[in-house]
């Protein structure tokens, strides 16, 4: 039976959204300061670090915190066994951490790496603060309201010192450090905070490591793989075009990161809760949530990525500047890929992962990993950055063509889609508004402003009367608070 002490679902996505909303919001405000301050070249160079330490991080993550939430979601309700669970855990995590450092020393004595190591040795803290801060013991217990606030303060913090430490070209080091002194800070709260949840100090039952292991290396797998296609055009990149194609495509990237990052903020909030269902047999609970999360990801995204291709151009220029311009068309084609990705992290995640089917999603991502390692030996030679755009929106479809076979498996994975064709002929209509906003209004800032207002409009306005019940039930929980406050 479900808990009596269940948290509403609508409440964990409305404050998680809050929560996503602000890291959305934080790199529209720290880009473009940044990237004209830096330049191409700065960002460039701090980005390219960064793709670099985040295979030590996967090293050091070990895909702990995926399977964490899977199985600690199953038992979050007994004390004993979640305490036990918990520490086990961290004793894992904090292994694969040191031998993630050893690693990364190893690594920094390559004569290569020779004006990247202070860099690299900056970016690699955010290793030991995600290990310490155990995000995933917090998301077991669905305390959203306390990951939000923390990390909405930190993040002020961060945006304070950003304008007050990165003020040359020359301080892209600072601008390095201050990525990790939010994660760092949060991390050391986690850590006094879990005390809530888990007695440390508790030796009375042994530990037991080995059970976990080998379901933890799948995922793992997954995660390298998922990491490679994520990362690896970044970093092949930096290796054949340098820096400065680095800091164009990081414009680029930035404009769809910011979007996918909210979007997914869907399936991670599920993601305990399918998995509490999925592992008390609760079926029905299960599919009726998987479909609802379905439709409310391609309600979103599917005007996200039209939108996006409409208006790429407009927000590199204002939130860049014009010398990363060129990467526009890479923005566009990059926009499709978040329609994709959501759909992915669907079947990977709810659907697949709560199955305990890790071996068929490390197969589906490791499928992505290989064709995105080729394909961008080809294009971007041949295309730069465009080049490495088309190879990651390819290899995201290589995925989902993978993972759609698995996942048919367990659920019926046909009626999820029923609703793809409504959004996405609403979101069309984007194209003609951003023509009109060419005509009328000169201004980027204005066209941008217009197009994205009116398209917001028309959309909530067609789904209204067609009798979206998605849309209906939102307004009506909306209009709910705002009657409470007024009566306050």
């Amino acid at each position: 039976m479900a808990s009596k002490k269940q948290k509403s679902i609508s409440f964990n996505l409305i404050v998680n959204g809050i929560k996503t909303l602000m890291s959305v919001l934080f790199p529209l405000i720290t880009f473009p300061y940044a990237s004209r301050i830096l330049g191409a070249s700065g960002i460039g160079k701090v980005n390219y670090a960064s793709s670099i330490i985040s295979y030590f991080s996967l090293i050091a993550s070990l895909g702990i915190s995926t399977y964490a939430i899977r199985e600690g979601a199953r038992i979050r309700e007994d004390r004993e066994k979640f305490n036990k669970f918990a520490r086990e855990i961290l004793s894992i995590n904090l292994c694969t951490t040191v031998i993630s450092y050893l690693l990364l020393i190893v690594f920094l004595s390559l004569p290569i790496l020779n004006n990247y190591k202070i860099l690299l040795v900056i970016c690699s803290a955010g290793i030991v603060f995600t290990t310490i801060g155990m995000e995933w013991l917090f998301i077991i217990k669905e305390e959203y309201s306390y990951i939000t606030i923390r990390a909405i303060a930190f993040q002020f913090i961060s945006l304070i010192l950003l304008f007050l430490l990165v003020k040359s070209e020359k301080d892209y080091c600072w601008y390095a450090a201050l990525t990790v002194i939010s994660s760092g800070g949060s991390a050391v709260m986690n850590l006094w905070h879990s005390r809530k949840f888990v007695d440390w100090r508790n030796r009375g039952s042994k530990l037991e490591f080995r059970k976990h292991l080998k379901p933890i290396f799948l995922i793992f797998g997954t995660s390298l793989a998922s990491s490679i296609y994520m990362t690896m055009d970044t970093t092949m990149l930096g290796a054949l075009k340098g820096d400065s194609a680095v800091g164009v495509y990081t414009a680029a990237v930035k404009i769809n990161s910011v979007v996918s990052t909210l979007i997914g903020t869907v399936s991670s909030t599920i993601l305990p809760r399918v998995a509490y269902y999925i592992g008390n047999g609760l079926q029905e609970q299960y599919k009726k949530l998987m479909k609802t999360s379905m439709d409310i990801l391609l309600m979103i995204s599917m005007p996200a990525a039209i939108g996006m291709i409409c208006t790429s151009d407009i927000l590199i220029l204002l939130f860049s500047g014009k010398e990363f311009l060129v990467g526009s068309l890479a923005a566009k084609i990059l926009s499709a890929k978040v329609v994709v990705s959501a759909i992915n992290r669907v079947l990977a995640y709810q659907v697949c992962t709560p199955h305990k089917m890790d071996k068929e999603v490390l197969i589906s991502t490791a499928s992505g990993a290989i064709f995105n390692l080729f394909a961008n030996a080809i294009l971007i030679p041949i295309a730069g950055v465009t080049g490495a755009s088309v190879a990651t929106l390819l290899s995201e479809i290589i995925v989902f063509c993978v993972l759609s076979k698995y996942a048919k498996e367990v659920l019926d994975t046909r009626k999820l889609y029923d609703r793809i064709w409504i959004y996405g002929a609403i979101s069309i209509l984007f194209v003609f508004v951003r023509m009109i906003m060419n005509r009328l209004l000169e201004s980027s800032v204005l066209c941008l402003g217009g197009t994205m207002s009116v398209c917001v409009v028309l959309y909530a306005m067609i789904l209204l009367i067609i009798g979206d019940k998605y849309i209906r039930e939102y307004l009506k929980k909306f209009g709910t608070i705002i009657k409470k406050i007024i009566r306050k």
